[in-house]
């Protein structure tokens, strides 16, 4: 494994909020570098970033494209276990069961555990 995979590995139960932060820095970078380019770069004082305005771009739509799919998989798996958790009918949430446990899994950390205290507290 490599030392980027090792270090997600441990930060199980953080792949939310590290994606979504990822995922949000880089669009507010990439927005702010297409600002530039579009309208400080024709300004005189502005010119001499416009070579880093370019990087910053191309950089942040590349860390934007790999952290979204991510970010939206495990935003999904959070919109599961709360429609599940909303659910009022014993037998959906039966059905759903499984669902929840491999988002619960997938999420990891406070999840978890708000998962397995749901199921304990009836929602079998």
């Amino acid at each position: 494994m490599s030392l980027l995979s090792d270090l997600w590995a441990k930060a199980h139960g953080r792949h939310l909020a590290i994606s979504a932060t990822t995922t949000g820095a880089s669009l507010v970078a990439f927005l702010a570098s297409a600002f530039h380019l579009v309208a400080l770069r024709p300004l005189p004082s502005w010119e001499e970033v416009t070579g880093l305005a370019i990087a910053v771009l191309v950089t942040s739509s590349l860390l934007f494209l790999s952290a979204l799919p991510t970010f939206l998989r495990l935003r999904g798996h959070v919109l599961s276990l709360e429609e599940i958790m909303a659910t009022t009918s014993l037998a959906e949430r039966r059905r759903r069961r499984s669902e929840g446990d491999e988002a619960a899994k997938e999420l990891g950390g406070g999840w978890e555990e708000r998962w397995r205290r749901f199921l304990e507290d009836g929602g079998r």
